[in-house]
């Protein structure tokens, strides 16, 4: 084995001569080998890995495309019903003013309660609305995952990887074949 040696620089323009380390070319090229030869050669062919885009799976399943119409006809419900009761405060509010009612009238006071629920009444709709549609979202997420488990399990897939917006999610890129949502929403519609 070479052993180490100090030299220093042969370049006519070195202002310094300082000594530097200088490792034998043959003890160099036989590490450089060395090292090489541990690293694993075929590191993807040991592990399958697939991406996902589970928006996709999530917007284009026959079950989150019904659950979202239904959300929407709730809401559709409720705007209904909130646009009826503002109309019938903001005719109330009108009277008031047409009448010159007093402010600190029984009718005022009456006029600012109800106001005061129905601040309360789009509030409570608007927060029932949420939860309808976070219990809805987290049960169509369940069974996308419990589909994507499945899929990836039949098709001896190691690893599955969220594959989302650019930037935002666990894969920068991914090569087409490897995405595997096409066959997720398959799996979940039948």
């Amino acid at each position: 084995m070479p052993a180490l040696q100090y030299s220093t620089p042969r370049t006519s323009s070195s202002l310094s001569s300082t000594p530097k380390l200088s490792i034998g070319g043959t003890l160099l090229a036989g590490l450089l080998t060395a090292s090489l030869g541990l690293m694993p050669t075929s590191a993807a062919a040991e592990y399958r890995i697939a991406t996902v885009d589970i928006n996709k799976v999530l917007n284009e399943t026959s079950e989150s495309k019904d659950a979202r119409e239904e959300l929407n006809k709730e809401s559709n419900k409720a705007k209904a019903l909130v646009e009826q009761k503002r109309k019938q405060l903001q005719d109330m509010e009108k009277e008031l003013k047409d009448d010159n009612v007093s402010v600190d009238s029984k009718e005022a006071e009456d006029f600012r309660q109800k106001a005061k629920d129905f601040r309360r009444f789009v509030k409570d709709t608007e927060d029932d609305l949420k939860r309808k549609f976070l219990r809805s979202n987290s049960t169509v997420t369940q069974k996308a995952l419990k589909a994507i488990t499945s899929y990836a399990s039949s098709k001896g897939i190691d690893l599955v990887l969220e594959k989302g917006n650019a930037g935002k999610s666990a894969v920068l890129f991914g090569n087409p074949s490897v995405d595997i949502t096409e066959e997720v929403i398959r799996e979940m519609k039948g």
